[in-house]
């Protein structure tokens, strides 16, 4: 992590501050991502796994004031989650716990949560040279990611996840394998003109049922504007 930029950065006009890394900031995408969570109730018991200093436990326990768990292993950004979450008076609501995604059973029973969101490593290790440990599989891979979601989930329970579009062969076998059927697919285009360069997929633990594919989310216009979805979501989404 090469720093922390010295004033936390408002979103949602203001209605929450993060302080960030400066090579590890919020993108669009992650907004996106928020207006496609499934399965959030009041009741709900979420675990952000490899929550990274925060974003989406903040905004989820925010919007929807649920109970979250926010799993991260890196203690620079264990410090900067609990930072944040100081900063956002959301001590009562998330809880955060330093662990490994490849050894969850010994942080928490088996379905333990009702939901889980996730926005894993992108890249394999050796899909190149340049590594910043917070885009690549350093400290857990895909795999792992969902085999703890598994474990973590009670039937019915909700994955949502975003991965790169090119991961979702691989994803869709690995879902499967651990009883997770994707049920909901969203694609983000750069632009209407680019190929999809994330996926979000939305999966039930144990529930069968046809894979509903949601319309493109765009997030800019030919003039490099954002779209008017994705300015309505910075406005309003909290």
């Amino acid at each position: 992590m090469k720093g922390i930029d010295k004033n936390p950065f408002p979103f949602f006009r203001g209605k929450i501050f993060l302080y960030q890394p400066q090579d590890h900031k919020v993108s669009v995408d992650l907004i996106l991502f928020l207006s496609k969570i499934r399965g959030v109730k009041r009741e709900s018991l979420v675990i952000d796994l490899g929550a990274g200093f925060g974003f989406l436990s903040i905004v989820l326990a925010k919007k929807y004031r649920v109970k979250v768990i926010a799993v991260e292993i890196d203690k620079k950004m264990i410090e900067l989650l609990e930072e944040n979450i100081r900063l956002n008076k959301l001590n009562n609501l998330i809880e955060v716990v330093r662990g490994d995604v490849k050894k969850i059973q010994n942080l928490f029973p088996k379905q333990f949560c009702d939901v889980i969101v996730t926005n894993p490593p992108f890249y394999p290790l050796n899909y190149t040279s340049k590594l910043n440990p917070y885009h690549f599989e350093v400290w857990g891979t895909l795999k792992d990611f969902l085999k703890a979601s598994a474990y973590l989930l009670r039937d019915g329970g909700y994955l949502n996840i975003l991965i790169p579009s090119f991961r979702l062969y691989e994803a869709f076998n690995l879902l499967d394998k651990n009883n997770l059927p994707a049920r909901f697919l969203s694609f983000i285009y750069p632009t209407i003109e680019k190929k999809a360069k994330l996926s979000i997929i939305t999966s039930i633990k144990n529930i069968k049922g046809p894979l509903e594919c949601d319309k493109p989310l765009i997030i800019n216009e030919k003039n490099g504007e954002y779209t008017e979805e994705v300015k309505n979501l910075l406005e309003s989404f909290l």
